[in-house]
């Protein structure tokens, strides 16, 4: 069930991921509502509207995806739901929308500030015109990026619908991207301050930093609530301002597909099994990369891991590394040393893009997920995906991968940026007795269905508790929504 943000208790330790609906420390469940918000299709009201920064149609991100599978299972769990994504006109031909109750709003890039978020007045527009013409009671935004913080406002001062935010990054903090690291060094940043921002971005004063907070932290009060699938994003934008009563943790889910039987973790040594019987009959152990193969994903730290292991032959004959996803539209220096090294190096792959229906097959094939970015993350999906794959993750121990990787029981950590630690992790999984434990460790992972019912039961009481019926009754006043 989702967890409301209460103040930890002194000494309190860290929250341990376990399974869906689980207290942890210092977090009060807020319990299932099957009134309000969470009714079902034949509730008078219109339907709740998740809104997307791209459709997934078009890009195979993680918010993007967390936010469909949220779209399908209020479908599922019987709530009536239409999903909303904004797209740059450049990505028109590649929609494919699946169904009357996906819409799609065109922006024009030119018009989008990505400093302070602003979008230009056309996605308020049809923004607007989709959630009168349907009714909408709620609206659930993931991300502000393409969204913009102006229409925040101008659906708060212009209609009386309600609406709530899931955070899926730092960038409402970071104008880095959101990933909270230096620029252009890459160091982990600890908390951002107008100074400190500045000399990321000597481009910008330190009072455009200020302001860009005062604007972004202003227009996100205007929420309900927020939602973050992890409990280090949420306590990090606490530090930075939003209040902690608003605040729920609630997990990505992912689309479980086939019978329960089928779902489970395969058996030990079983047929199907990646490592089988491992070492002992000299078949190498798989170790596969998921997802966008960027620098800022760590694909780089496996390049460098590469070279190391490829100097240590007894080594490298021991273990597989494949990756999967995209490397389109990365610097060209990086992607003739990716395809250098692949080509050189018998004991590295690329299998090149995939269909997220096909993970969970992709994941089998390997003995372990490796998730090296060299920024803090908030919840991978690639992370929940191998769970449910029944495959442990060797991932980056910072952030929100550390929290949902717990060392040593559902994965391995290494170091941030160190390829010999990377390269120390594999070959320490490479152990039979190990892997069966890890293995053993793996959390449940909530699918489509869980993760609506502890949105829709979130919906209800964030709502209820920002008092949006008496918001109702006030007068809304006419703002300008363009950039």
């Amino acid at each position: 069930m989702p967890e409301s943000m209460a103040a930890p208790p002194p000494g309190a330790a860290t929250p341990e991921p376990g399974a869906p609906g689980s207290n942890a420390p210092g977090l009060n469940g807020a319990g299932p509502d099957t009134a309000g918000l969470g009714a079902a299709a034949s509730d008078a009201a219109g339907p709740i509207a998740i809104v997307a920064h791209t459709h997934p149609s078009v890009s195979k991100g993680g918010a993007e995806i967390a936010a469909y599978v949220l779209y399908e299972g209020l479908r599922m769990a019987g709530a009536d739901a239409i999903f909303i994504a904004i797209c740059p006109s450049s990505d028109r031909s590649r929609l494919l929308l699946g169904s009357d109750r996906e819409f799609v709003i065109i922006s024009d890039q030119n018009r989008y500030d990505p400093f302070y978020h602003l979008s230009g007045s056309d996605v308020w527009r049809q923004l607007k015109s989709i959630l009168l013409r349907h009714n909408v009671r709620l609206v659930n935004f993931h991300h502000i990026l393409q969204v913009g913080i102006n229409t925040l406002r101008a659906l708060q001062a212009e209609t009386a619908i309600p609406f709530t935010v899931t955070l899926h990054d730092y960038r409402a903090i970071c104008a880095h991207h959101g990933q909270m690291v230096t620029r252009p060094a890459r160091r982990l940043c600890y908390a951002a301050s107008p100074a400190a921002c500045a000399t990321c971005y000597p481009e910008h004063s330190r009072q455009q930093f200020s302001t860009r907070r005062q604007i972004i932290q202003s227009a996100l009060m205007q929420a309900a609530g927020f939602i973050a699938p992890s409990h280090f994003l949420a306590e990090r934008m606490i530090e930075w301002g939003l209040p902690r009563e608003r605040f729920v943790v609630i997990e990505n889910g992912v689309r479980l597909s086939g019978k329960p039987d089928e779902r489970a973790r395969p058996a030990f040594g079983a047929p199907g099994a990646a490592a089988g019987a491992g070492l002992a009959d000299s078949r190498p152990w798989t170790f596969g990369f998921f997802g966008q193969i960027a620098p800022f994903k760590g694909a780089d730290i496996l390049l460098d891991t590469m070279d190391l292991l490829a100097k240590q032959p007894d080594i490298a004959q021991k273990l597989r590394l494949r990756f999967h996803g995209s490397i389109a539209g990365q610097d060209p220096a990086f992607v003739t040393r990716f395809n250098a090294l692949i080509g050189k190096n018998s004991f590295a792959s690329f299998a090149g893009p995939y269909d997220n229906a096909d993970v969970r097959k992709l994941m089998l094939a390997c003995d372990y997920v490796i998730t090296a970015s060299d920024w803090w993350e908030n919840s991978p999906v690639v992370i929940q995906e191998a769970f449910a794959a029944g495959r442990p993750v060797i991932c980056t121990g910072i952030g929100g991968m550390a929290e949902k990787v717990p060392n040593r029981r559902a994965g391995l950590h290494f170091r941030s940026g160190d390829p010999t630690d990377l390269a120390r992790a594999m070959g320490e999984a490479a152990d039979d007795v190990l892997y069966q434990a890890l293995c053993s460790g793996l959390p449940q992972v909530s699918d489509q269905a869980a993760m609506a019912r502890d949105y829709l039961a979130s919906f209800d009481r964030l709502v209820k508790s920002a008092g949006a019926p008496e918001a109702a009754r006030q007068p809304r006043r006419r703002v300008r929504a363009s950039v």
